[in-house]
């Protein structure tokens, strides 16, 4: 499958919806549990199907989620596949019981075990395929058992335990209409319980099987078989050289597809190859024929074949370097295409996948890939199909890594982002502690559009984020990266996004990391950006102010105004941050201390970063005199010597500079306009107008405008309590804003 950028369907947007908002469909209890489908509710098959399997990809099917879909009235279930969960129990299961289900995949699945068969049975004259594979506690009964499906056609009961011969002979009879068995990691000498199948199954999977001649003389007896996986993990070689392979390929002859990787069956003499075929052109069919009509092939086993191969498995064998293979499809680990199309075959195969991904990662180092879009979707499926796999996890992310090189720079393939993010979040969710799996996955979000592309998953990448902090104290690498991308993400949240964050932990832990560094006297790139993280999670965030109070943010901002006395961006973050506490009403009082309000009046002639450190220290005095006299509880300073210095610090900023700051809303600078009984707090909330203005008229103009303050500025020219700086600075922004008014109507006439 390739991916496809074609927009999401509508249903499936509304099923994605649903999902995020269960209480669409679904009552709860108390706790927010389902209890069940809302009564006056009907679910067609395909969307009841895409709320179970698609929700079970995320971890949310439990045994409450299941009984959703007890009632096949209102939901119809047809094709489930739950692989992988552990969640759900025997019990459970009888939620499916009354559906005509026509596949269920219970793969992977350690908390069922056989019992859960008699669950099954109101589907026997629906259910066309099964699989139960991968259940390590997944004991057959004692007693031999027919599965009585009918109408069966596919099983997969790869990697059981407990299968007795005598159990798989009963099976394979009861199985009358069966075309297609997984049997994988199956520990019989012989597969004489094949006979009753011989004459139908069309696909045999025996991949990782301990096989012997006796066996081989049973598979050469399908002569129905179309598709043989008689292949084995890399580095476990198995016996068998190529006339072995070459009376497996005559003896079956409609076979279409095979899978010899990992197998000794392909391995190529010496001077195999060596004929006069070396300038054949591998691509082209007609001219890979011998006389008598035979494919041209350099791997030994497969000479005597009639026509090219739909597929070749060759993982891990000297034949997938020859130089004329046979098939259409090739997985193998030599080529591009070669691996390309392993890493689809093997999904479900994490060994081979291991191997598969480190051909990969050899590809990228030497090659410019042709298809590298197909390797990230497939990389990314494979990922989430392995989640606890830390071998699968390590080198996809190093192979995601090179893979989305130059990413940032584009806005195209939206779902395939997202389908890598995800897939990556997953590795790092399920690895917390594995360091090379959380650098890769840090340095692979890097390459993306950040915050664009991490918007619609900012809470889980938040939540792995945090654990690098607690689980890397010493590894300074991964959490400059870590710190980097926490600030870069919440400076484009909402309010409520930020409070989200910031209840799971963000400012806590910024505060963490500030006082372990400034107890080693460290101001480095971590420092900095803790401090420019809280100053973007607290911007119009009362609740995060709040937390930053009660986390002793206060001592820790004036141990490091003392302890790095020359780090000007260091500075510049902490003030921003101390504006956004300032603009809270109910926490202005917990900054009326005498040792906060001295160190923000002696700021006021810094010129640390320009004007910045001036300026918001100045910013954090006026939104505190606008409460009032009565509310200016110290003596030292006295509140008439910080407003004289507030006016002569203003006077001194040059209006025309350029600022690396971003406001999203001026409503608490306009506020400070109303304040006419102590003009020095509109002179600073009206210079900072002016300055905004005058620089960024395409950014700060229109904000101005929509949010009311070409009113609230008249009103002040009209007053006689402002003083003549205020009002002229009001002059000057009510000019700028005119004159971008009257430039966007030229350009509108001129368009």
């Amino acid at each position: 499958m390739r991916p496809t950028e074609d927009p999401e369907s509508l249903g499936d947007l509304c099923v994605q919806y649903c999902l995020a908002n269960i209480s669409t469909f679904c009552v709860l209890d108390d706790t927010g549990t389902p209890r069940g489908i809302k009564p006056d509710i009907c679910i067609p098959s395909q969307y009841s199907d895409k709320l179970l399997n698609w929700s079970n990809e995320k971890g949310r099917v439990d045994g409450p989620f299941l009984r959703v879909f007890s009632d096949p009235q209102q939901t119809r279930l047809r094709h489930v596949n739950l692989h992988g969960n552990e969640k759900i129990s025997n019990q459970a299961l009888s939620a499916l019981c009354n559906h005509q289900l026509v596949e269920l995949d219970l793969s992977c699945c350690p908390n069922i075990n056989a019992d859960c068969l008699q669950h099954l049975y109101q589907s026997k004259y629906t259910l066309l395929a099964l699989n139960i594979s991968g259940n390590m506690s997944f004991p057959w009964p004692n007693q031999d058992i027919r599965l009585d499906m009918p109408r069966l056609r596919v099983l997969n009961i790869a990697n059981l335990h407990g299968l007795r011969l005598s159990s798989l002979e009963t099976l394979a009879m009861s199985l009358s209409n069966l075309t297609s068995l997984d049997v994988s990691g199956l520990n019989v000498d012989d597969l004489s319980f094949l006979t009753p199948l011989k004459d139908k199954l069309s696909s045999l999977v025996l991949y990782n099987c301990s096989l012997k001649d006796q066996a081989y003389q049973t598979i050469m007896s399908m002569k129905a078989l179309r598709h043989l996986d008689v292949s084995v993990p890399p580095d476990r070689k198995t016996p068998g050289k190529s006339p072995l392979l070459s009376k497996l390929v005559q003896s079956l002859p409609a076979l279409t597809s095979l899978d010899i990787s990992g197998t000794s069956l392909g391995d190529m003499d010496s001077d195999s190859g060596s004929d006069d075929m070396s300038d054949t052109e591998a691509g082209d069919e007609e001219s890979q024929r011998q006389d008598g009509g035979v494919v041209r092939t350099t791997i030994p086993g497969l000479q005597g074949l009639r026509q090219k191969l739909d597929f070749l498995g060759l993982v891990q064998t000297g034949a997938a370097g020859a130089e004329h293979i046979p098939a259409h499809r090739v997985a193998g680990h030599m080529t591009e295409q070669q691996v390309l199309t392993a890493v689809q075959v093997y999904v479900d195969r994490s060994q081979m996948l291991a191997k598969c991904l480190t051909a990969l990662f050899e590809l990228l180092q030497a090659v410019d890939l042709q298809e590298p879009l197909q390797f990230v979707h497939h990389v990314g499926t494979v990922m989430k199909r392995h989640p606890k796999d830390p071998n699968i996890q390590v080198a996809g992310s190093a192979a995601l890594y090179h893979l989305t090189k130059g990413w940032r720079n584009s806005c195209d393939h939206i779902k395939l982002r997202r389908a890598t993010i995800q897939a990556l979040t997953s590795g790092m969710e399920h690895h917390p502690t594995e360091l090379t799996m959380q650098r890769n996955g840090c340095l692979t979000l890097c390459n993306f559009r950040i915050p664009q592309d991490l918007e619609f998953e900012y809470q889980r990448v938040a939540e792995v984020l945090l654990r690098i902090f607690t689980n890397f104290r010493n590894e300074e690498f991964i959490q400059r990266i870590a710190v980097y991308l926490c600030n870069i993400i919440v400076c484009q949240l909402n309010g409520e996004q930020k409070e989200l964050v910031g209840r799971i932990g963000v400012v806590e832990t910024m505060l963490k990391l500030i006082h372990e560094r400034l107890n080693s006297k460290t101001c480095n790139e971590v420092m900095e950006i803790a401090w420019s993280t809280l100053w973007n999670i607290t911007d119009e965030t009362p609740q995060n102010c709040e937390m930053f109070m009660d986390g002793s943010g206060m001592e820790l901002f004036l141990s490091c105004l003392e302890t790095f006395p020359d780090k000007q961006e260091l500075h510049r973050n902490m003030l921003g941050l101390m504006g956004n506490v300032a603009e809270v009403k109910f926490l202005r009082p917990r900054l009326m201390q005498e040792r906060y309000v001295t160190v923000f009046n002696t700021l006021l002639e810094s010129e640390s970063d320009g004007i910045e450190v001036s300026y918001n220290s100045c910013g954090v005095l006026s939104h505190m005199m606008s409460d009032g006299v009565d509310r200016w509880t110290v003596s030292q300073p006295c509140r008439q010597l910080v407003l004289d210095r507030m006016v002569q610090a203003i006077q001194r900023w040059d209006v025309a500079t350029k600022r690396n700051i971003n406001y999203r809303s001026f409503e608490p600078i306009l506020k400070l306009l109303y304040h006419y009984d102590t003009p020095q707090v509109q002179h600073w909330a009206v210079w900072a107008l002016t300055n905004l203005t005058k620089v960024y008229p395409e950014r700060y103009v229109q904000l101005l405008r929509d949010e009311g303050g070409l009113p609230l500025l008249e009103t002040i020219l009209t007053s006689p309590q402002p003083y003549p700086w205020v009002k002229e600075l009001v002059t000057m922004v009510l000019a700028t804003c005119r004159d971008y008014r009257q430039q966007e109507v030229e350009n509108n006439n001129n368009d």
